[in-house]
């Protein structure tokens, strides 16, 4: 689990900062601390939903919107890592690559990779 916590990080480390609501300036040093330590599925998904709440509208494709309502729903209900991945995966390919920093192109193909071995 700790390798999916690490790619959970490694996202949210390439999103720009202004990819991100204000308020989650405040929230992500704890909020980093909290995926890092977290040994618990269920905790690490809803700590995902919190992520994703604080993306700006700008940041994610014009269909997350419809889509969002049930994501949120669905991590909330993950209990395995197969689930929490997928989502992860979902979340990521709805993030504009405007959104994020100019080298997470050229690491993106390997961190997709790493989540498939999840799936396996």
């Amino acid at each position: 689990m700790v390798e999916l916590n690490q790619l959970v990080l490694e996202l949210e480390s390439n999103l720009k900062s202004e990819g991100v609501k204000k308020e989650w300036k405040e929230r992500r040093q704890s909020w980093v601390s909290d995926v890092a330590a977290s040994v618990n599925l269920t905790y690490l998904a809803e700590l995902l939903v919190e992520w994703q709440s604080n993306l700006q509208g700008k940041s994610v494709d014009i269909q997350w919107e419809e889509r969002r309502n049930l994501w949120v729903e669905e991590c909330l209900a993950a209990s395995i890592v197969q689930e929490v991945s997928s989502l992860l995966l979902e979340l990521e390919t709805n993030i504009n690559s405007e959104a994020m920093a100019d080298e997470w192109q050229q690491n993106r193909d390997n961190w997709v990779q790493q989540m498939h071995k999840f799936n396996e």
